[in-house]
């Protein structure tokens, strides 16, 4: 019984230190250190014009736009993480090809933007960068996130439903809560972590086009999220790549399915 009782005492004692662990040290679990890459401006891409963004006098990012015309508009990219700004330009080249203007966000703490690598750093940037963006060129502006950057996405629709003209949200989760609970069962995460971000409830009062992109082999974030968060908005277009996974759906997507996406914004 002592035996027995010695080690229920040492199996508790470390329960304890890895709750604390995670609650304490939760912003480095989510955004682990991003890899050094290069400066966008020195990629050549024809038909693309690359510069650096700044919002409020920082830098911010990069605003990629087309370099024959002028751009019908504004999509804001809100990136993933162990990404960085410098990560993104293919995805952003998808929208210049369609004449549109793409804000790539960076975050604090990521690739060249100084600052603290928290999850609140990372949600007050990405709506900053909405507010400036509208204050600089007004609409129409579309929100496209992936992964941790479609929880971002789904927190800026908050509280800006009649500004946004649409949403994608690439390999999402419902909620944070709800995929921390599945990785971590032991623990009580919903109350552990600072913020659930809920994205249902984010983007609940939003009536304009909302696109879901789900990769059904996703191990990260299990496609069961983004299927619930199509279910649970009425007017959600869920778009499902059957053989992606969470980190090769780009390379899944072909150019009709772009198409179809960009049909759905009403932005073609």
């Amino acid at each position: 019984m002592r035996l027995l009782s010695y080690g229920l005492r040492i199996a508790l004692a470390a329960w304890l230190v890895a709750a604390l662990v995670l609650f304490f040290m939760q912003d480095k679990l989510l955004l682990p250190s991003t890899p050094e890459a290069p400066d966008l401006r020195a990629t050549t891409h024809a038909g693309d014009a690359i510069d650096v963004w700044h919002a409020q006098g920082q830098y911010a990012g990069y605003v990629v736009t087309p370099a024959d015309r002028a751009p019908r508009g504004t999509f804001i990219v809100y990136h993933g993480n162990e990404e960085s700004a410098e990560t993104k330009l293919p995805l952003a080249d998808i929208f210049v090809r369609a004449g549109y203007r793409a804000v790539i966000v960076e975050y604090p703490g990521h690739g060249n933007r100084p600052g603290a690598r928290t999850m609140e750093a990372a949600l007050a940037a990405s709506r900053e960068a909405f507010a400036t963006s509208i204050a600089q060129w007004g609409g129409p502006v579309y929100l496209v996130g992936e992964s941790l950057g479609a929880g971002m996405a789904s927190q800026v629709v908050k509280g800006n439903e009649s500004q946004i003209a649409g949403v994608v949200l690439i390999t999402p989760w419902d909620s944070l809560a709800d995929v921390a609970a599945e990785k971590y069962p032991i623990f009580p995460v919903r109350w552990m972590l600072h913020d659930g971000f809920d994205s249902v409830s984010a983007v609940a009062r939003y009536k304009g086009p909302l696109v879901i992109v789900g990769a059904r082999e996703d191990t990260l974030i299990p496609v069961a999220h983004a299927q619930r968060f199509a279910n649970a908005h009425g007017d959600a277009r869920l778009l499902m790549l059957p053989t992606a996974d969470h980190d090769d759906w780009f390379g899944a997507m072909t150019a009709q399915e772009w198409q179809q996406v960009l049909g759905w914004l009403q932005a073609a």
